[in-house]
Parts: C-alpha cells; sequence; structure tokens
C-alpha cells in the first residue's frame, strides 16, 4: 500500500469519525408537531403591499437547550417542554418546545422576529430570529470551491445582484436557558469576589 492509498484511508476513516461525531451531538428529541402562525395586523396598507410577496412559507424548528452542559465534543443538553411565545409584526405564535412552525416569506422583505421562552427553574429569555439572504450564501458557498478567486466572483455577483431576485429564509430557533440560581445553591467565586469588592 502506497503513501497516498494510506493516507486516502486514514482521511476517509477520520472524516467518518467527525461524521459519527456530530450525530451523536445532534440527537435531538421529536418534535411535538408542527403549527401553523396566527396572522395580525392584516388588514392595514402595508400588509396588503407585503402580501404581494409572498414567497410560500417555511418550516423551522423552535428548540430550548441549557446554558449549562456540554463542551467541545458534546452539545448542550436539550430542554424539553418550554413555553414560547413569537411574535412578529404580523403573526403570533405559541409553542410548548420542541416543536416546528410553519412561517410565511416575502423575499427581500422578510423580517425578523422574537422567540420568548420560558419554563420553571430557568430565566425567561428572548431570541431574535432574522432572515438571511439564501441565494448569497449559496453563491459563497459555490465560490468557496474555486479558492480565492471563486470567492471574490461570487462577492461580486453577490454585490451586483438585486435581493428583490433573491431567496431569503430564516435559521431555526436555538434558545438557551439560564437555570434560576437556588437559594441552597453556592453562590460562584468570581461573584463572591465582585460582591466583597462591591461593598469594600
Amino acid at each position: 500500500m502506497n503513501v497516498g492509498t494510506r493516507f486516502a484511508k486514514l482521511a476517509v476513516i477520520f472524516l467518518a469519525a467527525l461524521s459519527f461525531a456530530g450525530c451523536a451531538q445532534q440527537k435531538l428529541s421529536p418534535l411535538g408537531g408542527v403549527s401553523s402562525v396566527t396572522m395580525v395586523n392584516i388588514e392595514n396598507d402595508h400588509y396588503k403591499s407585503l402580501s404581494e410577496k409572498y414567497k410560500g412559507e417555511q418550516t423551522i424548528e423552535i428548540r430550548t437547550f441549557n446554558s449549562e452542559g456540554g463542551d467541545t465534543w458534546t452539545a448542550a443538553p436539550e430542554i424539553t417542554g418550554a413555553n414560547c411565545e413569537l411574535k412578529h409584526e404580523y403573526f403570533t405564535a405559541s409553542v410548548v418546545t420542541p416543536h416546528a412552525i410553519r412561517v410565511p416569506l416575502y423575499g427581500s422583505q422578510t423580517r425578523q422576529f422574537s422567540v420568548t421562552c420560558a419554563k420553571n427553574g430557568y430565566q425567561q429569555t428572548v431570541q431574535i430570529v432574522s432572515p438571511y439572504n439564501v441565494s448569497q450564501a449559496n453563491r459563497r458557498s459555490a465560490g468557496s470551491q474555486g479558492g480565492l478567486l471563486g470567492v471574490l466572483i461570487a462577492e461580486m455577483i453577490n454585490s451586483a445582484s438585486d435581493p428583490e431576485d433573491d431567496q431569503f429564509e430564516y435559521t431555526g430557533a436555538a434558545v438557551t436557558l439560564i437555570p434560576v440560581l437556588k437559594q441552597e445553591d453556592p453562590v460562584p467565586e468570581e461573584k463572591q469576589l465582585v460582591a466583597e469588592s462591591d461593598g469594600s
């Protein structure tokens, strides 16, 4: 077996190990279901103009995770049963995590929305979910395959492209919840030091 063949086999084994590790980190709880949002403020003139740009729906996942736990090789523990409220200028929804929601898309006029999650024993957390330009991201990804020149060409195309012709979507919502410090829990050392310095 020559060096090139041995290296190729080692590379395949290494990539397979990374893939397995990635799968291990992505072991998530099954979704509780898929729901549609409730549209609001749909009688105003701006919404009527916006509705003409309707590009269909996207299904996104709403999940909650514990801020404590997880490291380089292990994902943060998922929290189930958190109550989350989605609020957008034109739609709302209430879900219990993990859950999926079908949200409308309006091309370049697709706007951000907030996700507020709460559960007993954790601090209420608000996350902003913003849309991103999928078309530009795909062009960058394709350009990166051609090295620096490909990246430069992709950026030139992105700069010259009209956002009105591009596709916009949301990423999923992964909301991190911070446990509430109980009275019997020890105060972290760094917080003790801060408290002492404040009192002096």
